[in-house]
């Protein structure tokens, strides 16, 4: 029988950040794809992925446009948004959205504990 590796989608623009995020994610065992845009994102979507890592402040629009399509959808995908935004406003629309998890920029040691986490591995 084959073993299952979880996967995630990484929906971040600045290519260091998800190349960093990619290294610790495939070092722990999952299989990761990449998207930096929401348009990449979308249609990484079929088949789901477990896990989704999600910047909220994209080039083409806002990460929660994806959010809302696997909230919309009920996609069985556990959702960790990730941002440096700091609109409380905003924050109050994400929520409603139900993250599984609301990460703060920079990423500290804990919060990538946490993506990691996301989906048991």
């Amino acid at each position: 029988m084959k073993d299952h590796r979880h996967r995630m989608l990484l929906v971040e623009d600045h290519p260091e950040t998800r190349s960093l995020l990619r290294r610790i994610l495939v070092h722990r065992g999952w299989e990761v794809s990449e998207a930096g845009t929401i348009a990449e994102g979308l249609a990484q979507l079929d088949p789901p992925p477990d896990g989704l890592v999600l910047d909220l402040e994209l080039p083409d629009g806002s990460g929660e446009t994806i959010l809302r399509k696997v909230r919309a959808e009920h996609l069985p995908i556990r959702v960790a948004v990730h941002s440096g935004m700091h609109d409380a406003t905003r924050w109050e629309e994400v929520l409603r959205l139900r993250p599984d998890r609301l990460l703060f920029k920079p990423l500290d040691a804990e919060g990538l504990r946490t993506i990691c986490g996301l989906v048991s591995a």
